[in-house]
């Protein structure tokens, strides 16, 4: 088994505390791996980044070639296009949507979101909103990382255990929103997945996906099944770009009728 993972972001938003965790679960797991950063820009709000190779035997060498990812992992929309050419061709991208607009030349997001959202492999959310009903907006890294969980080659048990133990010193509030903020990643994620798994396109999953506010456990079957019904009509499109322009939260149980 061979799994390569690109964690990128910019500095700031915790890119090394996913990989930290990561790696921590890597290990409990009995598995090998080799990782390399990029951080020294951090303090200034640059590019922040990790390659984490993941194997049951030992890794060679810390560097990921083109073409050969499983995973870019991103806090921030345009860093997760930086590394695309990374990914092999059934390489997924799971990322925060919200911008840190770090360069004077940020891409207009309207632009942005288009070619994210082409991905067809891909798991959109709005991070910063789902850290907020989490119980913190500093757990945002967290929620990326519970929606990347269910493609990772390790237990979802293993990640949350580490993240008990990374934040058990700053004390039981602290940790329960980290907690909650790895399960509603992983919540938006498995959505997603049961959106692409019965028939809806990618670019419908992502913008109406990156607009639901989950909670800390999985959407109940039944409101997955009627989201899939509406999903597939022909007026899918339309719908998933209205819910993303108007940029208001979207309750998983509120299917829209029209």
């Amino acid at each position: 088994m061979n799994y390569d993972l690109v964690v990128c972001g910019v500095g700031g938003q915790g890119v090394l505390t996913i990989a930290a965790v990561i790696d921590r679960a890597i290990h409990e797991a009995g598995l090998y791996l080799k990782q390399s950063e990029v951080h020294g820009m951090a303090q200034r709000g640059g590019a922040v980044s990790a390659f984490v190779r993941i194997s049951d035997q030992p890794v060679a060498s810390d560097l990921i070639a083109e073409g050969t990812a499983s995973m870019v992992l991103s806090v921030e929309p345009m860093e997760a296009l930086r590394y695309t050419q990374l990914l092999r061709p059934d390489g997924c991208i799971v990322t925060d949507i919200t911008p840190m607009e770090n360069v004077a030349i940020y891409p207009k997001h309207d632009a942005l979101y288009q070619v994210l959202f082409s991905a067809p492999r891909l798991v959109a959310i709005n991070g910063t909103r789902l850290a907020q009903k989490a119980g913190s907006i500093k757990v945002q890294n967290v929620v990326v990382l519970g929606a990347a969980a269910s493609w990772l080659p390790l237990p979802s048990e293993l990640l949350e255990e580490q993240l008990r133990i990374l934040f058990a010193p700053k004390g039981e509030r602290i940790v329960k929103a980290n907690i909650n903020a790895f399960r509603i990643g992983d919540a938006a994620s498995r959505f997603s997945a049961a959106l692409l798994a019965a028939g809806v396109a990618p670019a419908v999953i992502a913008r109406v996906v990156s607009q639901t506010v989950f909670e800390p456990q999985a959407v109940p079957q039944p409101c997955v099944e009627a989201w899939c019904q509406r999903l597939l009509r022909a007026d899918a499109a339309q719908l998933a770009q209205s819910l993303f322009d108007a940029n208001q939260a979207v309750e998983p149980e509120t299917v829209p009728a029209v």
